[in-house]
């Protein structure tokens, strides 16, 4: 595995340095590796902005502004589509980075629930306005060999958004309007379902100047702590 990993980094690194694209990363269950794996190439400050640990619930809301909402029970919660591409928009906009990639899922050997098991994780990649999000189950492995194969799909559908990317930008070169097919209102989409694509308008409206990083400054850091503990 560690051959196939540090092969998919160098492969992700060679398309961002191509394009002159920097990458950003905003991890829970990985507690960093992602980040690693991809520092770990010699002139990753070329590339790598920069990277987020953000294990609670408070600091994905506080960190990158993941919405409070998005944590509710059911289909959605800590470890969802919904997180994972909240995550990955906030790190794109905090960082200013071309590409960001978010991770969410349970490693073990706790964590699990009734609809979610071991080995679950939720994976967004924003490239460009593109998003792709996509669930896998990896079942109930050792922790650390689920962190490696978390990471290992993180970075595969790193290479698959951007292959996808430039196969939509071919396409809009020949249909003026294929972007309207892509855009997607998150809140109607389906959280069961295994994945999610389209594109991701970064500014509300315009008459609004309001953007993700100001949400993120408005974050009541008061209602984030139990004060009864």
């Amino acid at each position: 595995m560690v051959e196939e990993t540090a092969g998919l980094a160098s492969r992700m690194t060679r398309r961002l340095r191509k394009k002159g694209w920097t990458i950003s990363t905003a991890e829970s269950c990985t507690g960093g590796l992602l980040a690693s794996l991809i520092t770990d190439i010699s002139g990753a400050s070329q590339w790598f902005s920069q990277g987020w640990v953000v294990y609670s619930n408070e600091a994905k809301m506080r960190e990158l502004g993941v919405e409070k909402s998005a944590f509710d029970e059911g289909d959605a919660g800590a470890v969802s589509h919904e997180v994972a591409v909240q995550m990955a928009r906030g790190a794109r906009y905090q960082s200013g980075s071309d590409v960001s990639i978010a991770i969410t899922g349970i490693a073990g050997p706790g964590g699990s629930t009734a609809d979610k098991e071991v080995g679950r994780v939720h994976v967004a990649v924003i490239a460009g306005d593109y998003f792709l999000v996509r669930r896998m189950d990896f079942g109930d492995n050792d922790r650390l060999d689920n962190k490696r194969s978390f990471a290992v799909f993180a970075l595969r559908l790193a290479l698959e958004t951007l292959d996808r990317l430039e196969e939509q930008e071919d396409v809009s070169n020949e249909v003026t309007d294929v972007s309207e097919d892509l855009n997607r209102d998150l809140s109607k989409m389906d959280p069961t379902s295994e994945e999610w694509e389209g594109s991701m308008s970064w500014t509300l409206e315009e008459t609004e100047e309001t953007t993700v990083v100001d949400e993120i400054h408005k974050v009541d850091l008061a209602s984030l702590t139990d004060w009864d503990e």
